[in-house]
């Protein structure tokens, strides 16, 4: 009996040990935090015997319960096991975030062995270069001209139908001269960028500077327990030779992590443009051949640690150093309309030399608060930047018959001395709760211009101090600013997040020369709202609305005068406003694939360069002004072909309407269309894939861009890529503009006077690369169960 009696007690003990049920709960995410959907997570009993099983979620979750036992917790996903590890249950578990090391990537419900060429997200494009054709041995300016979405004409970036736009590097913006821009850009190899990430839509979380959207570029990092250095050469000819050196080193073992990166580049060029101008009377035609020449030398350093677990600190340097020589004879001549005969010429012999310097430094921390995903992350930033700008230039008019007139002899030495101190700190807290997704932040920012202007007139044969145009102008501005942003899941098919970003500016500038203050002072609200609707796994449908703002460049706020010949100078406008812009967008994706979008954009106080021309003196001055209030409204479809593992393509369309309403006498209110078609494509031509073919093609149709008339534009670039050696040497050869089609003309009336631009930037050309990749990734070190990686955010 009393065998019995035990036999059941211990029955009744495993019965009920049995029936207590106990949750285990957690989230999977990889390295990058990035949460990894349908990844599948096993309980065994006994290390063999399945008991539970399930699936992550869309945002990495999973959730399942078991009895009270010691199990062995498996993460697998199609075959392959990411975690394995031990689990004693005896109460309910939430594991927090468990990261793993991916070896293949998510990408909606396809899984491929290495990430998607393109990626579309609720307010963004990102295109992985790592796997592109095309930019492969370029520079981070070539990688631009291969992104869908942007287009680069003669080194102006501009997004399609948004026209231009402000970069990012690594979330931190870049204000600086679109020239000098453009030259940082061919400063940064293409093979130290991991992604570009053409951004349509911003959150709160971002400055609110950028007229209708952001392009950040995202460098690589080193993969977990890992080494790799590349180096690598390559040859362009354009009309002249141009080459450049690079070296890339990554190192990613136990706690520390190092990037460091190193550029030398020498770039010649023969740009040609060609400027008339229909007065009433005459005809001017200015014909200039510019030859220029620039050494680059960049470099990139970041070193990160993990002080614990929970805290990573780190510090990022990125210089770039180019001495840039130009010289060009523009070349004037007066046509008699009556006649068609030329009355007269102008000639001019010009000379310049520019040192552009930038020098930027950022000290990060990132701490994560708990295992699910609190964290706090703080920037201290340095951004310093010099341009030292000499120009001489000396000519004469002419009779016609091309005789010297007496008298006309002009020439003059300008010497510009531009500094730019920035200096910025910034708080990110992102809480991520059940019932939303809360972030929230401010930032400080000072910065101090200064441009010393020297200029001495020549036209006597000596040098002579020109006091009405040396000018030492200052200007400093303050930016504060708050944001908070919240998001919610509401059910599994609606998904909302708003926020709102408050930015106090404070400006001051001030002209020595006119011993003239200007003084500014505004607060703004900046709101973001985004509303998404996915009814089922193949389609989505999203409406989003932003407001921007597209601050002066600083170089504009000078209101100093440089002269470059009798007819033509120009001045800087410390009046100058900003412009606030308004972005409304809806967008239909079907099947990751397909994207669709309406969207309605309108800018207040729209501020631009122009030339305004005077009929009465044939005098033309180019000057920054707030001349129109301006909408758009467009449509833009892409459709990414992936179906076949040997032909990746993304091709598009671009088609909107813009209404111009002026608010000078010297512009007119005017409106047109434009569109723009594109295809890129990337082509493996072996099983091994290490053959591969780029073709990018573009199309801009006649149309009309603000005050601007713009003809059809064509662009072609073939690229071919060869991986040998066990695929650490590449090798790439790629044809750049074939068609040699880059010179749209151009026309616009100023004082209603016609003028047109006829520009070419030495664009068609051919580029052979090479690099060879050494490396090891197995470096061992202990392995944990779980881990936490923390999420670095880097923006001004």
């Amino acid at each position: 009996m009393k065998r019995i009696i035990f036999l059941l007690a211990i029955i009744l003990n495993y019965s009920y040990a049995f029936s207590q049920q106990f949750s285990v709960k957690g989230k999977v995410v990889g390295q990058q935090k990035n949460p990894l959907a349908f990844m599948y997570v096993t309980l065994l009993k006994n290390d063999s015997v399945p008991v539970q099983q399930t699936m992550t979620d869309t945002l990495g979750y999973f959730s399942m319960k078991a009895g009270k036992g010691n199990y062995r917790l498996i993460i697998k996903q199609f075959g392959k096991e990411y975690s394995n590890s031990s689990l004693l249950l005896d109460k309910d578990m939430d594991l927090g975030v468990i990261e793993v090391q991916e070896g293949t990537a998510l990408q909606g419900i396809t899984i491929t062995s290495r990430k998607k060429l393109f990626e579309q997200k609720v307010d963004r494009l990102v295109f992985n270069i790592e796997n592109a054709v095309m930019p492969t041995g370029g520079t981070a300016l070539e990688a631009l001209k291969s992104t869908p979405g942007i287009r680069v004409q003669n080194d102006d970036i501009s997004i399609i139908g948004k026209g231009e736009v402000m970069v990012m590097i690594d979330d931190r913006l870049q204000r600086m001269p679109k020239e000098d821009l453009a030259n940082f850009m061919k400063s940064i190899p293409a093979a130290n960028i991991k992604s570009i990430e053409v951004i349509t839509t911003p959150p709160a979380k971002y400055e609110a500077e950028g007229n209708s959207g952001l392009i950040n570029i995202k460098l690589k990092k080193a993969k977990a327990n890992s080494w790799d250095a590349t180096i690598g050469a390559s040859y362009t000819q354009r009309t002249y030779a141009s080459g450049n050196l690079q070296g890339l080193f990554n190192y990613n073992h136990n706690k520390l992590s190092l990037q460091a990166s190193l550029n030398k580049g020498k770039e010649r060029l023969l740009t040609t443009s060609e400027q008339q101008i229909f007065y009433t009377k005459e005809r001017w035609q200015q014909e200039v051949r510019n030859r220029s020449e620039s050494d680059v030398v960049s470099a990139g350093l970041g070193i990160d640690y993990k002080l614990t677990t929970k805290w990573t600190t780190g510090i990022k340097y990125l210089g770039s150093f180019t001495d840039r020589t130009s010289a060009n004879q523009p070349f004037t001549t007066r046509f008699n309309n009556a006649t068609g005969a030329a009355d007269g010429f102008v000639v001019s012999d010009v000379k310049g030399n520019n040192k552009p310097n930038m020098n930027a430094l950022n000290w990060y921390h990132a701490i994560a608060l708990d295992t699910l995903g609190k964290n706090i992350t703080v920037d201290i930033d340095f951004f310093d930047y010099r341009k030292t700008d000499d120009r001489f230039f000396s000519g004469n008019e002419l009779a016609h018959n091309k005789s010297i007139m007496p008298g006309s002899f002009f020439a003059s030495a300008n010497t510009n001395v531009n500094s730019i101190k920035n200096y910025s700190a910034k708080t990110d807290v992102t809480l991520p709760y059940k019932w939303a997704n809360l972030s929230l932040g401010g930032r400080f920012s000072y910065t101090n211009t200064n441009n010393d202007l020297v200029v001495y007139d020549h036209h006597t044969g000596k040098p002579v101090f020109n006091t009405d145009q040396s000018n030492v102008f200052n200007y400093k501005e303050y930016n504060e600013a708050l944001y908070f942003s919240a998001s919610k899941k509401i059910t599994d098919k609606w998904e909302t997040q708003a926020g709102l970003r408050m930015e106090a500016t404070q400006t001051k500038g001030y002209s020595q020369n006119l011993d003239q203050m200007n003084d500014n002072n505004y607060i703004k609200l900046f709101p973001t709202a985004y509303v998404t609707y996915v009814p089922n796994d193949n389609n989505s449908f999203s409406l989003n609305y932003s407001r921007r703002i597209r601050r002066p460049d600083f170089d504009y706020l000078n209101p100093f005068v440089v002269r470059s010949n009798p007819y033509f100078y120009s001045e800087g406008n410390p009046f100058l406003k900003p412009s606030y812009i308004d972005n409304l967008e809806f967008s239909y994706v079907k099947n990751q694939q397909w994207v669709n979008s309406v969207y309605y954009s309108r800018v207040t106080d729209f501020g631009q360069e122009l030339s305004i021309v005077n009929e009465a003196t044939n005098i033309t001055r180019l000057t920054p002004v707030n001349y129109a209030n301006t909408y758009q409204l467009g449509f833009s479809t892409s459709y990414n072909m992936n179906k076949w593992a040997w032909w990746n393509s993304l091709t598009g369309f671009n088609v909107n309407y813009q209404h111009v309403k002026s608010k000078t006498s010297f512009v007119q209110s005017v409106d047109g269309y434009n569109a723009y078609i594109y295809t890129n494509n990337d082509f493996t031509l072996n099983r091994s894939k290490s053959v591969f073919v780029g073709v990018n093609y573009a199309l801009q149709l006649p149309g009309r861009y603000q005050i601007f008339h713009i003809a059809s534009l064509n662009i072609l670039d073939v690229s071919m890529k060869f991986l040998l050696m066990n695929k650490k040497l590449t090798l790439t050869v790629t044809g750049e503009d074939l068609l040699n089609a880059q010179r749209p003309l151009i026309t616009y009336y100023s004082n209603a006077v016609k003028n047109t631009v006829r520009s070419y930037g030495d664009s068609r050309g051919g580029r052979i690369s090479i690099s060879y990749k050494i490396g090891s990734s197995n470096m061992k070190l202990k392995q944990r169960d779980f881990g936490n990686e923390e999420e670095r955010n880097r923006a001004n």
